[in-house]
């Protein structure tokens, strides 16, 4: 009886470090970077870096949602949309980023979520969903998160 390989033709198993989660330290800077953008963001001196920051994380987790033990469902992910968005808003009306309380905490539970799938999910999971992301920012122009319904507003 020959044995085959498990895997399909033409594609290359992945290292050993495309299995395990991101270094450490990479882990560490990305999470310092996200939570210093709301801190900066939310002390009111936020600017379109930071917000894009803040942006980029949120549809990362979105991303890498199925990748969690417990799947979430994609609420937190909507009310975070949504307090970025509002955030943007009052900027354009030449307001503080962030004032309400309910805004800062809905974006600080997706970057804890943030935190515990960097610290977890596979790297190529992770790159996948930067990949995902690339293709969001450069092919589309609407969220890939739906929209919260107008009862959750």
């Amino acid at each position: 009886m020959s044995r085959r390989p498990s895997q399909r033709p033409g594609l290359r198993p992945l290292s050993k470090d495309m299995l395990l989660p991101l270094p450490l330290a990479r882990t560490r800077a990305l999470s310092l970077e996200h939570h210093l953008a709301l801190a900066t963001t939310a002390a009111g001196h936020g600017n379109a870096d930071s917000m894009i920051c803040l942006l980029k994380a949120d549809y990362t987790v979105f991303y890498l949602r199925n990748d969690m033990a417990e799947r979430a469902d994609d609420l937190p992910f909507q009310h975070a949309e949504a307090a970025l968005e509002r955030c943007i808003a009052r900027t354009e009306r030449g307001e503080t980023w962030i004032r309400l309380d309910q805004d800062k905490a809905a974006i600080e539970r997706f970057l804890v979520l943030h935190d515990e799938q960097l610290a977890t999910v596979p790297t190529h999971r992770y790159l996948t969903a930067i990949e995902k992301l690339n293709r969001f920012a450069l092919d589309r122009l609407n969220s890939p998160i739906s929209p919260l319904p107008v009862t959750e507003r």
